[in-house]
């Protein structure tokens, strides 16, 4: 009796192999994960400012990793800054904990005559001023005044033969002055004051309006913080290769300390864009 012989073809024998493989690759989107969570292990450093974690991201630390609107650069390794509302501020400060910034206007730490003359205002979604600051009014192609002025400038202005500049304390406008500019400042730097430009490099305190709870839970359960653009919504990266976005934790259990946290109760809240300016 002669031997049977089973023969399979080439295409038989790939088809077979690449089922296996399937089934043995993990999830797309556990691998994507797994690096989302990586990489929202890299922190922010730039000069003074360093080990900045959510809310913010930029630099090494993709768009996942912090919340929309606080996107952090960094300016020849020395200089933090932040865009609001297309003007860019300089970050002098940053307090996780109590959730302050303390910022200057970039364009006006450099120079007090722009080219192109904008108010200060904030997202009032986002953000919103901190005590202890003070507005000036900057005025802009003013003519010769009869009477002493306790803060001028010279400054060209376009289509204006007058380069008077000057500084009244609020936000009174003068008729007879062609633009002003309203640039909040702190009430201890002005207080002290010795030079104009110095005054607004020193800046002001604004605060970030980001729930922080979900992202503590999130880290007390060995996660990663993070954000959900297209779900717009907080999310935990876990270092299984998952991403918890409705317990907002790794594991799926309460995290010790959490007390009664309700993950839909304590969702954080989408960036709108509304607008607050200096009155």
């Amino acid at each position: 009796m002669k031997p049977q012989y089973f023969s399979f073809s080439t295409t038989k024998i790939f088809t077979l192999f690449l089922l296996v493989t399937i089934f043995h690759l993990p999830p797309i989107s556990g691998i994507q994960n797994d690096q989302q969570y990586t990489k929202c292990g890299v922190l922010f450093n730039c000069g003074k400012l360093t080990r900045i974690d959510y809310p913010f991201y930029g630099g090494d630390r993709p768009d996942e990793c912090g919340y929309p609107g606080l996107k952090l650069a960094c300016e020849n390794g020395t200089t933090t800054t932040i865009q609001m509302n297309n003007l860019k501020y300089r970050v002098l400060e940053l307090n996780p904990k109590t959730q302050l910034l303390k910022i200057s206007r970039n364009d006006f730490s450099q120079t007090l005559c722009q080219q192109e003359l904008k108010n200060t205002t904030l997202d009032s979604q986002l953000f919103e001023y901190a005590n202890g600051y003070v507005n000036l009014t900057f005025l802009y192609g003013c003519p010769d005044l009869d009477f002493p002025v306790p803060y001028r400038f010279d400054c060209p202005v376009k289509g204006t033969a007058e380069r008077n500049g000057y500084v009244e304390f609020g936000t009174r406008f003068s008729g007879v002055c062609r633009e002003n500019v309203v640039v909040p400042v702190s009430y201890k730097s002005f207080v002290d004051f010795k030079d104009l430009k110095a005054v607004v490099g020193e800046g002001f305190e604004v605060r970030f309006k980001v729930e922080s709870g979900a992202c503590g839970e999130c880290r007390r359960s060995g996660g990663r913080c993070g954000y959900d653009v297209a779900a717009d919504q907080f999310v935990c990266f876990c270092p299984d290769q998952s991403a918890a976005a409705e317990s907002r934790t790794c594991g799926g259990g309460e995290v010790a300390g959490a007390g009664n946290y309700h993950p839909r109760a304590s969702t954080v809240a989408p960036l709108a864009s509304g607008i607050h300016a200096l009155n």
